[in-house]
């Protein structure tokens, strides 16, 4: 009799309001009640449950557009979420799923999605069909690497990638006008992107300790939004050189740091993969024709029409073209786009003494004429690393 009262409590609640309160009842799977009257709903919170799977029926609850299922048994993304094609937020956190199918794309609608403290190692192409994304939080994952097209999410605002094992952040993510907040904190970030944000975007990025140094133009934007680099450390001794990157392919520069408080000698230094050349500001090698045919590229605007420009979508110059420059030249009165290769200065800047920093030019003349000592950089020697 007890469970018939229960029951009957449970189909009047499920009548009389639009939104469910259903967290903490150890639940195993849905009640049918919310089947047979559950129309009407529009929120689920079905948080610290027991549920490993959803009942097919859920596609009738056409309403729905938020479903809120952390804290479940989940290994496999209910794939019948694909049919709610109003849900604009799914937190599907703390679960165990290792993969993203590919009918996710049916969820045009979504603006919300949060995917934290899972098993996920990449994301699916079709995340990008996700137009109407406003926030992806992927924190406490398995990522090593995030893709370039997550720059194509134009409508993305927040970012939240924190514990996880990222090395770099996609380029494409500087061209992003809606971005305002990105969190990649206890990662392995080696650099960041070295272009600064076409956005002012709030970027958290502490306890990566293998990064240690910034770019000018990025640290400038980060001073200008009020950032503060006292959380953050410099791994810059010679016994972090064995240690400080996997990576056999990337650029990586020793620069000498002059220290007379420390015995530190020595920083260790990775570019950004994209970059193949390095110069020295009195060096007076001429501007290569392949460097120079992307910037003319780049500049007559072929990116707006690349997917009929190029037969092969993975070609290399289309990837460089579609994720941007890798830096901007810094003479103002340049500001050439530079992907492969370019003139560098390293140094200390008077406004930020824990990471190095680096300017990079399209040519040595921009190089040369560029004034350091009014920038407030302190220069060091650097040479090239060879494990």
């Amino acid at each position: 009799m007890e469970m018939e009262i229960d029951q009957a409590e449970l189909v009047e609640e499920i009548k009389n309001k639009t939104i469910l309160h259903w967290n903490y009842r150890d639940y195993e799977k849905l009640p049918e009640s919310l089947k047979h009257w559950g129309i009407h709903v529009q929120e689920l919170y079905l948080k610290e449950n027991k549920l490993s799977s959803l009942p097919q029926w859920i596609n009738q609850l056409s309403n729905i557009t938020n479903l809120y299922l952390s804290g479940n048994k989940f290994i496999i993304f209910p794939q019948e979420l694909s049919i709610l094609t109003r849900l604009t937020v799914l937190d599907l956190s703390d679960n165990n799923i290792r993969i993203l199918p590919a009918c996710i794309q049916n969820l045009k609608s979504m603006k919300d999605l949060i995917l934290d403290g899972n098993c996920l190692h990449q994301l699916p192409f079709e995340l990008s069909q996700l137009q109407c994304l406003e926030t992806l939080s992927i924190s406490r994952n398995n990522f090593v690497i995030l893709p370039e097209w997550i720059g194509s999410l134009l409508k993305l605002e927040r970012l939240f990638i924190d514990n996880n094992f990222l090395e770099e952040l996609p380029n494409r993510l500087t061209l992003l006008s809606s971005l305002n907040t990105i969190s990649i904190c206890a990662n392995r970030l080696k650099y960041l992107p070295l272009n600064s944000f076409i956005s002012r975007v709030n970027i958290q990025f502490n306890c990566n300790p293998n990064l240690n140094y910034l770019s000018y133009s990025l640290l400038s934007q980060l001073l200008e939004s009020g950032w503060e680099d006292e959380k953050n450390k410099l791994p810059a001794t010679n016994e972090n050189i064995t240690s400080y990157s996997t990576s056999k392919k990337n650029i990586k520069l020793a620069v000498i740091l002059n220290s007379i408080v420390t015995r530190k000698k020595h920083a260790i230094i990775e570019l950004p993969r994209q970059l193949m050349n390095i110069f020295g500001i009195d060096c007076k090698v001429p501007v290569s024709l392949w460097e120079l045919s992307l910037r003319t590229l780049y500049k007559n605007k072929y990116e707006n029409s690349l997917d009929e420009y190029y037969q092969y979508k993975h070609d290399i110059c289309y990837n460089l073209m579609t994720n941007g420059p890798t830096s901007i030249c810094l003479n103002n009165q340049c500001q050439e786009p530079i992907f492969t290769e370019a003139w560098i200065i390293i140094g200390r800047s008077e406004e930020c003494r824990t990471f190095l920093v680096i300017t990079f030019f399209c040519s040595q003349r921009c190089a040369h004429n560029f004034d350091v000592p009014s920038h407030g950089i302190d220069t060091l020697s650097w040479d090239f690393y060879k494990e």
